[in-house]
């Protein structure tokens, strides 16, 4: 699936008065490029997906330079136009081996289905990064795909190893990982559950934690204690409503 770009951390309203302050300003200086491409930025936030690509294009015509057709080739990723995201991002890995231009081609080839290429690009990333987490993931959905059961499950191991190691040493701030996507298969729910207990000993006060605990739990079929962790997600954060939805749906 494509990156969600009407996510912000930005008001819609803030974002409209961006766009008409940069609007207002490439009148008098229209082959600003980086104007425009904060302005493409803007659309993309607030969904106009059309305007960004639109955008965008005018800035390659301004300054073809490989972030801008990067770019390009997200906003067309996102908005459908699988052929054409591909020849942008294309344009990127000729001059660049991004891994972030790698993974998004796996996407558009992927929506194609075309996976064999898909898994080729991927490997490409992951040569670059070897822990480009939302690569591996990526890569066991498709081995997945493909029926290669055991292969996917190694990689999706990997993407919960990772993810710890990676958490471990950081503010448990930025724990923003989706796992839901591992709890289609019983042995990975049993390792989430293990990584999750053991994670909430070393930030008892982070809601989040329990509230994945909670979600594992229950794809266990273990509604009791997962009730209690969705309990205790609300208890430290009231105002958590899928916590409490979750709590308050048996």
């Amino acid at each position: 699936m494509a990156e969600n770009y009407t996510k912000s951390y930005y008001s819609e309203g803030l974002l409209e008065e961006a766009i008409q302050e940069n609007q207002k300003k490439l009148e008098s200086d229209p082959s600003n490029h980086l104007l425009r491409c904060s302005l493409a930025n803007s659309f993309l936030r607030i969904g106009k997906i059309d305007e960004a690509i639109k955008e965008y294009r005018k800035c390659i015509e301004t300054s073809p330079s490989s972030e801008y057709w990067n770019n390009l080739g997200k906003a067309l990723l996102n908005a459908g136009k699988y052929d054409e995201s591909i020849d942008a991002f294309k344009q990127v890995l000729e001059k660049n081996n991004w891994p972030d231009a790698h993974f998004h081609l796996a996407l558009s080839l992927r929506s194609l289905g075309k996976h064999e290429e898909a898994l080729k690009e991927l490997d490409k990333a992951l040569q670059r990064n070897p822990k480009y987490r939302e690569a591996i993931n990526e890569k066991a959905k498709i081995l997945e795909a493909l029926n290669r059961k055991d292969e996917a499950l190694i990689e999706y191991k990997k993407v919960i190893a990772l993810f710890f190691a990676e958490y471990q040493a950081r503010e448990t701030e930025d724990y923003c990982y989706e796992t839901a996507v591992l709890l289609d298969n019983n042995d990975l729910v049993d390792e989430l559950i293990r990584q999750l207990r053991q994670y909430i000993q070393k930030y008892p006060g982070f809601a989040d934690g329990y509230y994945k605990l909670g979600q594992a739990l229950e794809a266990k079929g273990l509604k009791n204690e997962a009730m209690m962790a969705f309990r205790r997600a609300l208890e430290i954060n009231p105002s958590y409503e899928i916590a409490r939805k979750s709590f308050w749906k048996r």
